[in-house]
């Protein structure tokens, strides 16, 4: 009796192990049997794929042509997407634009290479550790306020991997206060107050001064005019997060060669300069997405391994394989027969979707 009582107790603490790192277990957010099959292949099934070469006088955030290599700071905002918060501010400066599914809506981050020449950005919201991992495959400096329970004080990501080198430049930190304002007239104007926090490229700027150099590895492959081969028309793209129901719909304009974004039934268009927002590339990746209710309940992501998606650019889409060997490492794009994907110069959006929710394009 004492020897089966001791087994068990074992058992139990290598399981209480298992199902610790974030404080509760890896299982999807949606546990209802699907009746389609998975694009995120298993990591046994799927060899980790090749950094390309890049080509290091193009630049690593859009592919433009430079006299000379990149060097700066690339710096990643954690910008408010929910409805009452509109409109953005800032965000069609950014070089790339994530979306990823929080709790009842999206948020954004937005990369910037040089964050001296844009206006205010904002309004600034706290950080997940998932935008925590893809910050850290740009070697990017995440500005935010605030983290979710699990991101707090530790870098981590999704499964306790630790992001060793979290650049991390946190409102909520007194050192870095000074670089945070609150705009009170948009206070005035009824917004509610979490969504009244902005900073500004001049502000960042200055908090960055001193602190080292990025060294991205973006995994990026550009070349001007790409032409997808095979790929299907997608003069119209809408992309859904399943848990929230929101959606995030492009629509093509042949003659600037430009994705525009729209959301809640309009146009996004940048409080700063009343410009659209408009990138060249669109790219959606499928993930394992699950819920731990723990503290007040956040999603979590696998943001490495290997999985599959799409990427749209010059008005066609196809079916795209991504791969990421670890926290430190970037993101690795192909075709899916395995050759390069290939990227054509400009802004780009990324879409990290938790669920296989197919996208929608015609």
């Amino acid at each position: 009796m004492k020897r089966i009582t001791a087994i068990l107790l074992v058992l139990t603490v290598v399981l209480s192990l298992l199902l610790s790192g974030c404080g509760c277990s890896k299982k999807p957010a949606d546990t209802e049997p699907s009746t389609e099959a998975t694009l995120a292949p298993t990591e046994a099934t799927t060899p980790a794929l090749t950094l390309p070469l890049q080509d290091p006088n193009r630049h690593p955030l859009t592919g433009e042509k430079l006299a000379e290599p990149w060097s700066g700071q690339i710096v990643a905002v954690k910008v408010n997407n929910i409805r009452d918060a509109m409109p953005q501010h800032g965000v069609s400066q950014a070089d790339v634009v994530y979306e990823i599914e929080e709790e009842g809506t999206t948020r954004n981050m937005a990369l910037y290479s040089d964050i001296s020449k844009v206006d205010r950005i904002g309004s600034i919201r706290s950080t997940r550790t998932y935008f925590v991992s893809v910050a850290a495959a740009y070697d990017a400096y995440l500005v935010h306020c605030g983290t979710s329970t699990h991101a707090n004080n530790g870098g981590y990501d999704h499964n306790g991997n630790k992001v060793s080198n979290w650049k991390d430049i946190d409102e909520q930190k007194g050192a870095y206060s000074q670089y945070f304002y609150r705009d009170k007239d948009r206070y005035s104007a009824g917004y509610a107050w979490e969504h009244t926090l902005f900073t500004s490229g001049e502000r960042l700027a200055k908090a960055l001064e001193g602190k080292p150099m990025s060294a991205p590895k973006t995994g990026f492959i550009f070349k001007e005019g790409v032409e997808l081969t095979g790929g299907e028309t997608a003069n119209e793209i809408t992309i859904k997060f399943k848990t929230s129901g929101k959606t995030t719909t492009f629509i093509y304009d042949a003659e600037t060669g430009l994705y525009a974004r729209n959301q809640y039934g309009k146009a996004c268009i940048d409080g700063n300069n009343q410009q659209l927002d408009a990138v060249k590339n669109v790219i959606t990746l499928y993930t394992k997405q699950w819920y731990c209710s723990q503290g007040h309940g956040h999603h979590y992501y696998d943001t490495i391994g290997s999985g599959e998606g799409y990427a749209a650019v010059n008005g066609k889409i196809v079916p795209i394989k991504w791969s990421r060997a670890s926290v430190d490492a970037p993101y690795i794009y192909t075709l899916a027969d395995g050759s390069p994907l290939e990227m054509d110069v400009g802004r780009s959006y990324i879409a990290i979707v938790g669920e296989k929710f197919p996208i929608e394009y015609k």
